[in-house]
Parts: structure tokens; sequence; C-alpha cells
């Protein structure tokens, strides 16, 4: 999954729109993580607003689902960032450090904030997934979407030959910055492909689940949180930018279809593919999208 909508100091040489990081970003307390290798909070269901109270997992686990306050900044930031440098296939790819990440972690994470929801479960006070969400509205198509909005006739996913320049252009690590031009190149097309006449776009921009939790069945729940949020947002449109092929698995059987795919062997720098032989088996970036009912 992707984070994205921040704007960050130095543009895209090809996106005047939003983009993925951010160089000045306000920094956060790193939580300390547990011997046992959790993070955790000591009261989540004080000082949240509790969702879904022991739900049980596929093991009999108890999961309290919770939506993040302000207060959990330093929290979701630090496991966000150490989660996608874990579980992230293009980042681990280049051994992207969760201190790297944080460029796009935790600007992403004060953005859903702000303008969206990110839900949290626990079990007991153990964090054990995190699921960032934004809403965008019309009023930001056009800055958001490079210009291209919804309702053109014919759309087509523009893949230039390379992207040197572009990655040339950022300004942080390597492993980040081919991530960050693959963002730029992908986002703001979105648009185009989509309906004219809406008013609302979701983004499931992240969602990081716990190893140890993985095949729990935390991850549909959180949607199912997710697609409502939207909906009472008066969102239809919902998007999901899957980088890996779990998340695409997943979002293929929530009913979410393929706009368009950036295949990593034609996402060249210097000539080369910047993304191939991935450890999860991923060759895409499928940019999905479900029409809410």
């Amino acid at each position: 999954m992707l984070y994205r909508l921040i704007r960050r100091g130095i543009p895209s040489l090809i996106q005047k729109a939003k983009a993925s990081a951010e160089v000045n970003y306000t920094p956060i307390k790193h939580v300390k993580k547990c011997d046992d290798g959790f993070y955790r909070k000591a009261n989540p269901l004080v000082d949240g607003t509790v969702l879904i109270r022991k739900l049980k997992s596929k093991t009999g686990r108890e999961i309290d689902y919770v939506l993040a306050t302000p207060e959990d900044r330093n929290l979701i930031a630090t496991y966000a960032s150490e989660g996608y440098a874990q579980s992230n296939s293009c980042c681990a790819h280049y051994k992207v450090t969760a201190a790297e990440l944080e460029c796009i972690a935790v600007p992403s994470v004060d953005q859903m904030l702000e303008n969206g929801k990110i839900f949290c479960a626990y079990d007991g006070d153990k964090l054990i997934a995190v699921m960032l969400n934004s809403f965008n509205y019309e009023d930001k198509f056009e800055e958001m979407f490079n210009g291209e909005m919804p309702g053109m006739k014919d759309p087509k996913f523009i893949v230039k030959e390379d992207y040197a320049e572009e990655f040339n252009n950022q300004p942080f690590t390597p492993g980040i910055n081919y991530y960050v031009t693959m963002l730029d190149a992908l986002q703001p097309q979105t648009g185009k492909f989509l309906p004219a006449g809406i008013k609302g776009f979701g983004i499931t921009e992240g969602g990081i689940v716990h190893q140890e939790y993985q095949k729990e069945g935390i991850f549909p729940v959180m949607v199912d949180l997710a697609e409502k949020a939207f909906k009472e947002k008066d969102i239809h449109h919902v998007g999901g930018y899957c980088v890996a092929t779990g998340s695409q698995k997943i979002f293929r059987r929530r009913g979410f279809k393929s706009l368009y795919i950036l295949h990593y062997d034609d996402f060249k720098v210097n000539g080369k593919p910047v993304y191939s032989n991935l450890s999860d088996g991923a060759t895409c970036c499928d940019v999905m999208v479900k029409v809410l009912k």
C-alpha cells in the first residue's frame, strides 16, 4: 500500500500536484518497543473512540478496534515507519530503514489525523495493526490530479521510458527516491480514470498488520471500518495503490477493480528496472478502485 497527498519541499519535475513525502516535517518522539516485539499503549480504550470491542480473531483472540487521536501520533508514526521498512517489498528491496521512511510515514500520519481516519487494532495493550485512510473532495481534484479531471474520455496511463531525471531530483536517500518517484508517476493519473461528477474520492493509504497477526483476519475488519467511514463522509469511490501481492489479493476479494497497472519491468531508472525479483513476488503496482453502494 502507498502513502500519498503530502506536499514536500522539492517538487517532482513531472508532477505539480501532490507528492508522497516531506522534507521538512515535525519530528516525532520515538516510542520504545517492548522486549516481546510489540509497541504498547497503556489505555487504548480510554484515549480513543472504541469502534469494536473484543471481536474474536480467527484463532479466538479478542481484538479491540479503536479510532486514533492526535495523541497517538508518535506511536502510530513509529509503528508505521518500522512496519513498512519490514513489510513493503519495494522498500525492503533497497534495505530502506525505518528512520529513512519517516519522511513518508510521519507527514502521512499527520495528514490522516487531520483529514481522514486512522484505525488501530489492539490485543490488550499491544498495538497489532494500523490503517490510514484519507478523505478527498472535488475542490482539491484540480491540484490532486494535476489537472487531469474525472470524466476524461478514453483515459490512458502514461509510463515514461525512463525516470532518471525524476529520481535525481528527489532529495531523499536512494531507496526512498525510487519509491517516491514511482508514487509521483502513479498517483496524479488516477483522476482521469474516475467518472465525471464524483464529489469525493477516498483512499486507503496504508495498512500494516504485525507479523504475528497477519493470518488472524485483522485487515478485512479494518477495510470494513474504512468503507463505513467513507460512506459516512458521502464518499463512494475508494482507491488503493497496491504494491504488494498480498494487498492486491485482499482488495480483489473485497470487490476492488483495476484502473491501471504499472508493471515493474516498465519502471526504469537509467535504463534498468527499479524493482525486480521482489521478496513477495510482486511484479506490478495495481491501482484499484471500488464503488461503495
